[in-house]
């Protein structure tokens, strides 16, 4: 588990240094955590009422720590989630393509 936060952070920190001069893998490690915990916990709380709006309010809890963590505008962490998101798309096609799946993940 604690090898897929590490990989799950580095998409997270590649794209940070694109919007962030403070970005490092260790802020990325913590924003990946806090994020998805503040996702999750949204989303459980919210979830019951409307699925729709629970994602909306999860996904700007995470561009909220984003932009805590990193210290950037709200345009900046929306374009380190976006980047952060085609970062991993673009990992996951390269094993896919070399015969490595998500279940060795």
């Amino acid at each position: 588990m604690i090898i897929a936060w590490v990989i799950a952070s580095v998409p997270v920190w590649l794209s940070a240094k694109l919007f962030s001069s403070k970005a490092s893998l260790g802020k990325a490690m913590v924003a990946t955590f806090v994020g998805i915990l503040a996702f999750l916990i949204l989303d459980r709380l919210i979830s019951p009422f409307s699925h729709l709006i629970a994602l909306i309010v999860g996904f700007i809890a995470v561009l909220w720590v984003f932009k805590t963590i990193f210290d950037v505008g709200w345009l900046s962490s929306l374009g380190i989630a976006i980047v952060a998101f085609v970062i991993t798309m673009i990992i996951l096609v390269i094993l896919a393509a070399i015969g490595l799946g998500l279940s060795l993940l």
